[in-house]
């Protein structure tokens, strides 16, 4: 199917201007590349948060990133100025992986390829993580040793972690050998921004890695799997999606992520996806609409007041 004209926000009419903002009730955003690159600011976003808080929005947050804990969340949402937020406002993949371990009752302890943040999270929750550190370095010779499976395991959990070794790597697929082990990941992302002129290989092909070695499945509860569609609901009492607006800045995660939930999509253009991939795509792979940033919000509430 051909590409569709997509709207930019800002070049709506006026009519269709207030017709967009009434049409959703709640709007799901991501955080990297939307709010913020990951080391370095965008201008604004706090205020166009506010904006639509200001405007009855619920306004939650949706992360592929669980590098960081609550408490810097909190003060990363503070210091970009968004009005009373709360740790409980924002999901990303160890919160998720949490969800689904409780609601399943997934067997415990379990094995973590999670980063030392996301296992921080996770035993907060009450999960008994169990990790692999090497204190020195890994020879042929000792490789059997030191990645045998100790105990039967749950789960093996995969997401992104800056420090991922081959040992921790061979040792997932061990204990993946156990069929009654489950396989639960995140880190699925192709891409990694860190700011806007560097980004970085993502973690998708080291669970690519594990995938094909290991022979399983992983029950993936990050975007854009639709399994974290339903958990979302489920926290957050979505009961009209169509009323639900996910924005983000990635057309293979969070438009597709949007798409599949049956949200309407806004894709902007601060982050991972330049507008000539948006226009490239496929129809049923575009966004509802688009705008430059988050930050064209704050026009669009001005010209709905201007012209009420």
């Amino acid at each position: 199917m051909s590409a569709r004209k997509v709207s930019h926000i800002l070049k709506l009419s006026a009519a269709e201007q207030r017709e967009f903002v009434n049409s959703f009730d709640v709007v799901l955003c991501d955080c990297d590349g939307v709010l913020w690159m990951v080391s370095s600011p965008l201008p604004r976003t706090g205020e166009a948060v506010n904006a639509l808080k200001d405007d009855g929005k619920q306004v939650r947050f949706v992360s592929n990133n669980s590098l960081r804990l609550d408490e810097e969340y909190v003060n990363k949402f503070t210091r970009i100025g968004v009005k009373d937020f709360q740790a409980n406002d924002i999901m990303h993949p160890a919160k998720s992986m949490l969800y689904y371990m409780k609601k399943h009752n997934i067997k415990q302890p379990v094995f973590s390829l999670c980063s030392g943040h996301g296992n921080e999270t996770l035993r907060h929750g009450g999960v008994d993580v169990r990790t692999l550190v090497t204190k020195e370095d890994v020879e042929i010779a000792t490789l059997d040793k030191i990645t045998r499976p100790e105990q039967k395991m749950g789960a093996v959990l995969y997401d992104i972690n800056l420090n991922l070794t081959y040992a921790q790597i061979a040792a997932a697929t061990r204990y993946l050998a156990d069929k009654d082990c489950h396989f639960i990941a995140g880190g699925t992302d192709w891409l990694l921004p860190i700011k806007a002129d560097l980004t970085l290989p993502g973690f998708c092909d080291f669970l690519d890695t594990i995938k094909r070695f290991s022979g399983r499945e992983p029950t993936i509860v990050s975007k854009p799997a639709v399994l974290l569609g339903e958990i979302l609901k489920d926290i957050y009492k979505l009961a009209d999606p169509k009323r639900c607006l996910f924005v983000g800045d990635s057309l293979t995660h969070d438009v597709r992520f949007g798409l599949n939930c049956g949200f309407q999509t806004l894709l902007v253009l601060s982050g991972s996806t330049p507008i000539e991939q948006m226009w490239q795509a496929k129809a049923e792979d575009q966004p509802h609409f688009y705008a430059d940033s988050m930050a064209d919000f704050i026009e669009l509430y001005a010209n709905i007041s201007k012209n009420t």
